[in-house]
């Protein structure tokens, strides 16, 4: 298990997810959003890690506007993926009707989406909803000619919908036209944690433990941790193996020490002496009303204090996976979901880089 930052390796990912959000799709947002730390731990245990980014596009929701083609960028290519959590949350889960713009939404992903500029890059869309990919008035095979120019891969995501049938052949053709795969999922399906024993409670207890070692100050501060603490509580309610992985990355490299703008542990690590340029008014009460020496001896308390708490978080994990393979509980995923089959495609298609990844 690897909680180290990305390592370059000189090859860039750029990864955009593309989904409708119809009536005929209702749920399928949820599908990503409960499973949205499951792909940073399948790309943090790659090896060798690639220097990837995702980004969202939504489309078929008639407030994003029909000039917009009813298409919306959510979230442009980055590794953060604790934004992207929040504003996946924020977007209303089900619908009565929409109308599925597919060429639009490509364009969307085409125009609007900062891919890398690299020759080396790896580039692919996922396109994921269902329908007739013709209605809108955007020319299907021209929005792919310029998106394979660009050398995209697009793959398409099926969902299946009773008696719909014909529909689906237009998906198969741009998955051919973008050389890509095409993967069919039920939105019914799901996938279910299997605990074989472990503790979650004491687990989540130290997770919140964990939190508390955060001092926010600035104008920022007292919101990012808040975004923190609802984060933590979207992905336990909604998936509890997705819970552990969004622990592992609050405790790794890729998220350690990279909150010195809010967080006074953070700013102590940068400077040691930073912390006495912040004006006390922006931090939390107990902070506000020490001493400057005071102040520094609790920071580097709760320095400490996060820093075996992480330990103490990690042996969890590590613990249960060593029962889990005792168990003989350790399967590979294979459901038909759709952090399964996207995965299953990032996977071969890095593989061809020698760069090998296992699902979560």
């Amino acid at each position: 298990m690897r909680m180290s930052a990305q390592q370059k390796t000189g090859r860039d990912v750029d990864i955009v997810i593309c989904m409708d959000l119809s009536s005929s799709s209702n749920g399928l947002v949820d599908h990503l959003r409960n499973h949205i730390w499951d792909y940073w731990y399948f790309f943090s245990n790659c090896n060798p890690q690639p220097n990837y980014r995702i980004a969202v596009v939504t489309y078929a929701r008639f407030s994003y506007g029909k000039q917009n083609g009813y298409s919306r960028v959510i979230k442009d290519l980055s590794t953060d993926f604790e934004k992207l959590s929040a504003l996946l949350f924020k977007i209303p889960s089900r619908i009565e009707k929409g109308d599925q713009y597919v060429g639009a939404a490509l364009n969307t992903c085409l125009k609007k989406i900062s891919w890398s500029k690299s020759p080396d890059a790896v580039k692919m869309i996922f396109l994921v909803g269902n329908g007739d990919v013709t209605t809108g008035g955007q020319d299907i095979d021209l929005v792919m000619d310029k998106i394979v120019a660009q050398n995209i891969i697009v793959n398409t995501v099926y969902c299946t919908v009773p008696g719909e049938k014909k529909a689906i052949r237009g998906w198969q053709k741009i998955a051919e036209k973008g050389h890509g795969k095409i993967s069919t999922i039920s939105i019914r399906n799901r996938y279910f944690d299997r605990l074989n024993g472990f503790d979650l409670t004491r687990f989540r207890a130290l997770n919140r433990k964990f939190n508390t070692t955060y001092l926010p100050y600035g104008q920022e501060g007292k919101l990012r941790l808040k975004r923190v603490q609802d984060e933590d509580n979207h992905v336990y309610i909604t998936n509890t193996e997705g819970y552990r992985f969004r622990s592992l990355y609050k405790i790794s490299d890729d998220y350690q020490k990279k909150n010195s703008s809010w967080d006074l542990v953070d700013l102590y690590y940068k400077n040691p002496v930073d912390f006495m340029k912040v004006d006390r008014k922006t931090m939390n009460d107990s902070c506000r009303k020490m001493t400057n020496e005071q102040l520094k001896s609790y920071i580097i308390y709760k320095k400490y204090e996060r820093r075996k708490l992480s330990a103490m978080i990690a042996e969890m994990v590590i613990n249960k996976g060593l029962k889990d393979k005792e168990d003989g509980k350790v399967v590979e995923k294979n459901m038909p979901t759709l952090d399964i089959v996207t995965m299953q495609i990032i996977r071969d298609i890095l593989k061809q880089d020698s760069c090998e990844c296992s699902l979560p």
